[in-house]
């Protein structure tokens, strides 16, 4: 079991342990608000990925906890971080007195840990008219560029994160993949699946906190060049009403003519015809969701419970191309974020959650549990019809779970396991 120690630092009433909460214990971002400050050091052992074990440092950001961490506590602190993230408060009010910590603590690593990577993140950026974020974001960079300089280290990342919207997991997900050993084999046989499936894109979440940790997209066809990625659509768009429904998960079924190809990857859908839908009301905590304990869930959209609709509303538009092929560049954390809510709903209703189909006319999207620790989300395009059957569904849709199903256990021997 390997064991990495994390530093999360900066002043206090930044926002460290709420962020940790909301990714690693599961807090909705409004439950934060009861968090009390940090005092000293908190140690926390979080398992990621099974065998991946996080001891996350959280650092109290008052001034005399600094002291001592800079002289009696120095060695202690610093020795042996694998990774450093620092949160400044884009709203703090004094600032230069935030960058002489900075300093320090870069210092400090620098001297103790230099091979640490090194992490940023400017937080509240929901505080920041929305107009003038990109500008404050890029001059707040400059300075942490120049103070990273100053003290020699010269390889770091900077984010703007919010635990109000998707740029928290986009941040976080950056941050824990630099701990996965050998994520660059994954990548690859995540690509192959994806062109066996014959899918748009594919992306792999962590079980636990639902964080991407890798994706894969399909090249563009080589006959007429117009196959593209799916995109997400903004935003501002995700109470819109969304023409998206959900599919019964497939019992058994034939798989498509690369039978011959690709036999090996094809075998029975694992999901039971016959469990039955959970209707979502709510994903506000205390919500009473109807389910049968222990039961399997899929997203239900009935067109009698608005809630429903709206929720898979939003995953339909996170996912769903745009006309102008611009991909929004957080849809992935989007969904992070919408499906953890879901999944966490469904265990207030003595539920397990297991998967969801949301499909529309543009495109289907398969979310399925995939190895021991992961979650699978396969996106096909609704291009067209093959063999008279619309993509997403009947022949194609069992195709795309039979090849989920038996890609598991090869999946198994990249990602380790509890």
């Amino acid at each position: 079991m390997a064991k990495k120690k994390v530093l999360l630092m900066g002043k206090a009433h930044s926002g460290k342990t709420s962020m940790r909460s909301i990714i690693f214990a599961n807090y909705l971002a409004r439950d934060t608000m009861r968090l009390s400050p940090t005092l000293d050091v908190e140690h926390h052992h979080v398992r990621f990925l099974g065998d991946l074990v996080l001891n996350l440092w959280d650092c109290g950001g008052q001034d005399a906890f600094y002291e001592s961490y800079f002289e009696r506590d120095r060695e202690t602190i610093f020795r042996s971080v694998e990774l450093l993230i620092y949160v400044f408060d884009i709203e703090s009010d004094c600032p230069e007195k935030d960058f002489d910590h900075f300093a320090g603590v870069l210092e400090a690593i620098e001297e103790n840990s230099p091979d640490a990577r090194i992490f940023v993140l400017v937080h509240k950026m929901d505080l920041v008219a929305e107009e003038e974020r990109e500008l404050i974001l890029e001059d707040r960079k400059r300075l942490i560029e120049e103070s990273c300089i100053s003290v020699g280290v010269q390889h770091f990342q900077c984010f703007g994160t919010s635990i109000w919207d998707e740029t928290l997991y986009k941040a976080w997900s950056e941050i824990v993949t630099n701990l996965i050993p050998n994520i660059g084999v994954l990548k690859s046989h995540l690509s192959d699946f994806c062109r066996i499936c014959d899918a748009d894109e594919v992306v792999l979440f962590e079980r636990a906190t639902f964080l991407v940790i890798s994706h894969a997209q399909a090249k563009k066809d080589a006959d007429d060049g117009t196959r593209q990625s799916l995109t997400a659509g903004e935003e501002k768009d995700l109470h819109e009403d969304a023409n998206e429904d959900t599919a019964d998960r497939a019992g058994n079924g034939a798989a498509t003519d690369k039978d011959n190809q690709h036999e090996a990857l094809m075998s029975t859908s694992p999901h039971s015809a016959a469990s039955p839908p959970i209707n979502v009301q709510t994903l506000e905590e205390g919500a009473s969701t109807p389910a049968s304990p222990g039961g399997n869930a899929t997203l239900s959209t009935n067109p009698s419970n608005n809630n429903n609709q709206q929720l898979a509303a939003k995953a339909s538009n996170q996912i769903a191309p745009s006309p102008t092929h611009q991909f929004d560049a957080h849809r992935f954390e989007k969904i992070s974020n919408i499906v953890k809510q879901f999944k966490l709903s469904c265990g207030k209703a003595q539920s397990q959650f297991q998967g969801m189909d949301v499909r529309n006319s543009k495109f289907t999207a398969f979310i399925d549990a995939f190895t021991a620790n992961t979650y699978i989300m396969v996106i096909v395009s609704n291009s067209g019809q093959k063999n008279g059957q619309d993509w997403g569904q009947g022949t194609q849709k069992a195709a795309t779970l039979m090849n989920i199903q038996k890609a598991r256990s090869h999946f198994e021997q990249f990602i380790p396991r509890s």
